[in-house]
């Protein structure tokens, strides 16, 4: 039996999950700090999803709305994420790139290590973390008006970063902080006011794709599929622009929900392939648009006040 109902879900789902992600390096990398620990940011936002949804999966009259709360203590927490990555990179002038893999390495570690002992604290014996938002507002067939609804406030999310960063005179700050750190201090700005903005928001998306991931999912294992480098990938070949990440977002949803279906399955292609295909297309995508790509002048590079 094929699933479109289902394939239909998980593509709201991991539109939502991929466009959050995607969102939260380009707000980094916008500001100069390179940003590839989104994966660890995720995890550790998945894992403080779990912590935070579990009273209010114990009330008995809780609903949709009550996710809210939930959501927004996870992305406040994954916050600790962003200061540790900030104090790294903006703080020390460390490597970006070694600050990001220890990012990854921390969230990885502190969510599979804690997983089964917070799910055996929450869930009384259970192995594995879990939520059960899922299974709000059944349209029928698989598909959930709640997943509609997250894709929906992550679109309005990308529209509104794209109203700010091109439409104001802070978001045009914010964009030239990235390009061209110096000139914008020697007009009075503070670069690294910006830079924390930056990173801070980064960590707060990376947290909201990892609640959402769990969202989708259900039961945590203590990662999230690599995510969170396919949204790295997908933000490289927008070219740092956020209609064109929306757009290859959409893309990739597809393709990850179709991996996660029967669907080719039932048409005779192997399940390690249908596994396989939305990192094979990362790789694809990577080589196609890397060189075509022009990141933030500055992206990566320390900043230093006295190099003008």
């Amino acid at each position: 039996m094929i699933d479109l109902g289902i394939l239909v879900n998980y593509f709201f789902m991991f539109g939502a999950i991929l466009l959050a992600a995607s969102l939260a390096g380009y707000l980094s990398e916008r500001v100069g700090i390179v940003n590839i620990g989104i994966d660890g940011m995720m995890c550790i936002g998945a894992l403080f999803f779990a912590i935070y949804s579990s009273p209010v999966l114990g009330m008995s009259n809780h609903g949709f709305g009550m996710m809210i709360f939930p959501l927004i203590l996870t992305m406040l927490s994954t916050m600790l994420m962003g200061l540790l990555h900030g104090f790294a990179t903006i703080k020390l002038k460390s490597n970006h790139i070694i600050s990001g893999t220890a990012i990854n390495m921390i969230g990885l570690a502190l969510a599979t290590f804690l997983n089964a002992t917070l799910a055996n604290t929450f869930y009384d014996g259970a192995v594995k973390l879990q939520t059960g938002f899922a299974s709000f507002l059944s349209l029928g067939n698989g598909i959930y008006l709640s997943s509609i609804i997250l894709f929906v406030v992550v679109i309005l999310i990308a529209v509104l970063i794209y109203f700010v960063v091109h439409k104001t005179r802070t978001g045009l700050r914010f964009i030239a902080v990235g390009e061209n750190p110096n000139a914008v201090d020697a007009q009075g700005i503070s670069v690294k006011k910006y830079q924390w903005i930056g990173v801070l928001l980064s960590s707060a998306l990376a947290g909201l794709a990892g609640a959402l991931f769990l969202f989708n999912t259900s039961v945590f294992n203590g990662n999230t599929a690599g995510l969170g480098f396919l949204a790295l990938a997908i933000m490289v070949a927008g070219g740092w622009m956020v209609e064109w990440i929306s757009v290859i977002s959409i893309c990739f949803a597809l393709f990850t929900a179709l991996s996660n279906t029967n669907i080719l399955t039932n048409m005779g292609v192997p399940k390690e392939v249908v596994f396989a295909i939305p990192y094979i297309i990362t790789i694809v995508v990577l080589l196609a648009f890397s060189k075509r790509s022009l990141a933030p002048a500055h992206d990566g590079i320390p900043f230093d006040k006295t190099k003008r």
